[in-house]
Formats: C-alpha cells, structure tokens, sequence
C-alpha cells in the first residue's frame, strides 16, 4: 500500500455488494476512502454504536462519521444498542466487554447484510492485528489451532487489508485529509488488547511482529487440511469417531469447540473437560454431561446434544410447538412413524420431556422410560401422555426410536411423529 495519496492498486476486493463494518477509526475510515474509490457504487457502510461511551463522545463520533461518509459518498447507516445491552450481555455469557460487543457488533453486521441484500462483509483488520491477535492467543494457553487468528476470507467476512502493516495504512490515511474519531477505550489497559497493544508490542522488531502473523497464517493452512466435519441428524451432532480419534489432537479439540458454539451453549469448554470428553471418545461408550451439552459415545459416533429445558404443552389437533421441537399429526409418515388413535384419548392429554420416574406399558412389560433412553444410548425424550399413563414414547430425534403403549398396539390412528423446527 502507498502513502503517496494514490489509490492502491493491490487491495484485493471480493465481488458482490459490499458492506463495511464501520468503526470511524483509522482503519475503517482508509478502507472506506479506499472503496469509494474503486466500488463506490456497491458499497454501503454500518456503524454500530454500542453505547458504553459517554453520550457526548458518542454523539460526536456519529457526527464525524456522517461527514466522513457524506465526503466519500458512500451510504452509513447507524444501529444503537441499548445502553446496558454489552454489559448484559457481558454477564449473560461470563465474557468480558470487549467479547460482548464485538458479538452484538457482528450480530448487527450479520442481520443488516442479510436483510438488504449484501453479499459479503468487510473488515479493516490488518497486520498488526493479526500478530496482536496471535500474541493475546498465546499468552491465554489457547489451542494451537486458535493461533490461525483472523481468517482474511471465510466466504462471508473478507478483510481486503490484512497484508497491510498499520503504518502503511496510517501513511494511506494521511495523504486523504480525512480525519478519523478517537475511542477513548482504546487507552483503558483493562482491556486485555489495549494491554497486549501498549505494552508487548512496541518492544517488537517489525520481524517479529511479521514471524507471528507468518504463524497465523501456516496454522490457517495447516488446519484446513484437518477439518472434523460432523453430520446433523435429528437434534444433535454427529462425529464419526475413527475421526475424532486418529486425528491430530488439536483439529479434535476443535471439532468440540466448533460444536459447542454451533450448538448455542452458553458456557466454555474447559481443558480438563476437553480431556475426559476425549478420553471418552478414545474408549468408544459412555455418556457425559458438560455444561449444557450432553455427549454420549458410541463404537461408531461421538454425538453432542444441545440442552432440552423441561416443558409440557396440551395435545390438540395440528401441530404442537415447543422448545424447538414441533409434534406433527396427520402426516403420511413413514413405516416407523407411530400411529395413535387420537380420539381414543382420556383428557386431559399433554406433550411433555420425559422425567424420572416415567413408566411405558409395552408389549410383554412395563418399562421405565429412563431405562429405553439408557438402551438407546439418548440423553433424553419426549412422550405423549394422557389421564391413563404415558401413550407413546418419542426419540426418533435424538437417534433412539419410538415406543407406543401396548393399549394402543395395533389399532389404527392419525400418524404421529415429532420434528425439529
């Protein structure tokens, strides 16, 4: 990148209409000089203002931002949080700040492009980010993987400035005129960034500095080539587990955090439950509960189960919706699906989660439900009861199978199945 006011001609930027995450700074305010230059017509900006600044900084970096935008001629559009919605968030989830903000800040980014049409979404990380991001991941023990850092293009997030140095860009910025806005919490050392950025990297040789983000980027390369793909069946992941375990442990290790996050758990993994979810893996049976998630093993799958909070709706006619889960009635079904003579029913009659205690009258024998799930190797089930007992019993989902009681063996009825919304 020059600094002698010309454009440069090697940002790379990828096709589509492009929105940009737009923070004011410096490095969001050159690559928005940048795009205004070379795809002003479909480029459009997003400033998230995240109220944890005071109101008169913030008034005056949305008013800066305007003027900025207005001059280069690209659109800004401005979304506000709700002043507390970090620091709730904050607390919610048991991460800092900064973790907070930049999730309401992506989530933001996300739901705006997708509603109007964007194709890809841009960031102004660079260089320096990137051995600043792979020096925090380093001093925090994270995985090996983790050092990778920040990806230049994911399909989705692309940052076309990531092979420039800071100084580079500030030189860019330079010959522009424009003036950028100044985050007051950029000096706060109570952030963890701030600290790395004030205090480890100064003390840095630009050699250094490029070793790291060389890391980062062999580490990207190196752990695409062992990627643990899991299938989604039902409720739950599935991993085969000849792949959890004869691969490298590091691409293991991911396979449980990627699966952890997909799965909208709320808590962190620890390393000592890394461990024993490995362990588990490795013996091939067994189940175990970690945080939210359920994971139970098997000679041939490593499965992990988001929650099932406990819920009991009434059965009426239709579909039935509750915690994700919606019971279907009328369909044609297939040779497994159960059918139930829905009026044969004694009111009252309820959709709920299984409980302790739960006992199904099956062909030959009663049967406690908590002992199928046990059989089935399922963390938990859904039955369908009324005044007499429990009418069915439903896991199809989780990879168990369905039960029906023996009072309704054989008679015909509506088809009855459980799906996931």
């Amino acid at each position: 990148m020059s600094s002698n006011g010309l454009i440069p001609s090697d940002v790379i930027l990828p096709p589509g209409r492009l929105l940009l995450a737009f923070s004011g700074g410096d490095d969001s305010l050159a690559l928005l000089s940048i795009l205004s230059e070379i795809a002003p017509e479909r480029t459009e900006a997003l400033y998230v203002n995240h109220a944890i600044r005071g109101e008169e900084e913030l008034e005056a970096e949305e008013e800066l931002n305007r003027c900025n935008a207005a001059i280069l001629g690209i659109p800004l559009h401005i979304e506000r949080l709700g002043r507390g919605r970090v620091e709730e968030l904050s607390r919610e989830k048991g991460i800092g700040i900064e973790a907070a903000a930049r999730s309401l800040r992506y989530e933001a980014l996300r739901r705006y492009a997708s509603e109007n049409g964007f194709d890809r979404i841009l960031t102004a990380h660079h260089r320096d980010d990137q051995a600043e991001t792979v020096a925090m991941r380093m001093l925090a023990s994270a995985p090996f993987y983790a050092w990778s850092a920040i990806v230049r293009d994911d399909g989705v997030l692309c940052r076309p400035l990531l092979p420039y140095w800071k100084s580079e860009i500030l030189g860019y910025l330079a010959s522009t005129g424009l003036t950028p806005s100044v985050d007051s919490t950029n000096d706060d050392t109570a952030y963890s960034r701030n600290r790395i950025r004030q205090a480890l990297m100064p003390a840095l040789s630009i050699e250094a500095k490029d070793m790291m983000a060389t890391i980062a980027e062999n580490v990207a390369v190196f752990r695409e080539r062992h990627r643990i793909e899991p299938s989604f069946s039902g409720f739950y992941l599935a991993y085969n587990r000849k792949d959890i375990i004869s691969s490298p442990r590091f691409a293991a290790e991911r396979a449980v955090y990627e699966a952890n996050a997909s799965l909208g758990s709320s808590l962190r993994i620890s390393r000592n439950a890394i461990d024993s979810i490995l362990a588990k893996a490795a013996e091939g049976r067994g189940s175990l509960s970690v945080g939210d998630l359920g994971f139970v093993f098997t000679k041939d799958e490593m499965r992990i189960y988001p929650s099932l909070p406990d819920f009991a709706v009434p059965l009426e006619d239709g579909a039935m919706v509750a915690d994700g889960l919606m019971l279907r009635i009328g369909d044609e079904g297939d040779g497994l699906t159960l059918r139930i003579p829905l009026s044969s029913l004694s009111a009252p009659a309820l959709i709920r989660s299984a409980r302790e205690g739960d006992v199904i009258a099956l062909k030959g024998a009663d049967k406690k439900v908590s002992e199928l799930m046990k059989d089935q190797r399922v963390p938990y089930a859904v039955v369908i009861e009324d005044r007499n007992g429990i009418v069915a019993y439903l896991a199809r989902p989780f990879g168990g199978r369905d039960r029906l009681s023996r009072r309704f063996l054989g008679a015909s009825g509506e088809s009855v199945a459980l799906a996931l919304i």
